[in-house]
């Protein structure tokens, strides 16, 4: 059965909210850039405080604020004023940062318990499961019936060979069950997937094995073994419980 590619574009934005009044959380990979848009603004001015000058490159155009940290950051603060009002933004660097943009909507009340339930389907299921692994506890969007399930941390072989190299599979990586939840009819499936070559490794959707019905890599280049960047997450939606995939 091929993977499906649908979440791979699909998943190219992802919501962080925050309580009336409180700065949204962002966090940075290093030395790569992430893109906040700012839902109604026309315009944006970002106050950068003097002590992340020559660390933090900052660029704004309409309602898109690019921001690239170029070293390692603590907890910052940036406050942004927009046409449509002012809200501040807490920043700091995590070697585990996901680079996909930032949607921020101040206009939009903390949703209620009804409100938050997003409706199931292969993006919101995959949602579910990078919000849980790498957002706080109470920005992640609840999917209702949606339950944990055990795994053993057990090396899979996630990727099949192929001829171009270096290929994402044999020794050249470490893949590992890391989570899984159950949704009927789905398994949601996340395993840790690290680099072991001294080069870079670019990740192939095309080249997953199993019986995936769709899939989702956090970010699909590994830096070579032993960098910040060389382990990332593939989440992977199947038919079928975790033992059964492979």
């Amino acid at each position: 059965m091929k993977t499906s590619l649908f979440l791979l574009f699909a998943l190219t934005l992802t919501g962080v909210s925050a309580s009336p009044g409180e700065p949204y959380p962002v966090l940075l990979p290093i030395g790569q850039e992430r893109r906040i848009e700012i839902a109604g603004a026309q315009e944006i001015r970002v106050g950068v405080p003097r002590a992340l000058h020559g660390k933090l490159r900052v660029e704004s155009a309409g309602s898109y604020v690019w921001l690239t940290a170029a070293h390692e950051l603590d907890v910052q603060r940036l406050h942004l004023e927009t046409d449509a009002g002012s809200l501040a933004l807490e920043i700091r660097t995590d070697a585990q940062a996901p680079t996909v943009p930032v949607m921020l909507n101040p206009r939009s009340n903390a949703p209620s318990a009804s409100q938050a339930i997003a409706p199931v389907g292969y993006v919101a299921l995959a949602r579910y499961a990078i919000q849980s692994l790498y957002a706080p506890g109470h920005q992640v969007v609840p999917v209702a019936g949606i339950r944990s399930v055990p795994v053993e941390s057990d090396a899979v072989a996630l990727f099949r060979c192929r001829k171009l190299q270096p290929a994402a599979c044999g020794d050249a990586v470490e893949s590992i069950l890391h989570s899984a939840w159950k949704l009927t009819p789905y398994y949601l499936i996340a395993v840790t997937v690290r680099n072991r070559l001294a080069e870079p490794l670019q990740l192939d959707p095309r080249d997953l094995r199993g019986r995936i019905k769709a899939s989702s890599i956090v970010h699909s280049r590994l830096e070579a073994s032993g960098s910040p960047r060389d382990t990332t997450t593939v989440v992977l939606i199947s038919h079928v419980p975790p033992e059964h995939v492979w």
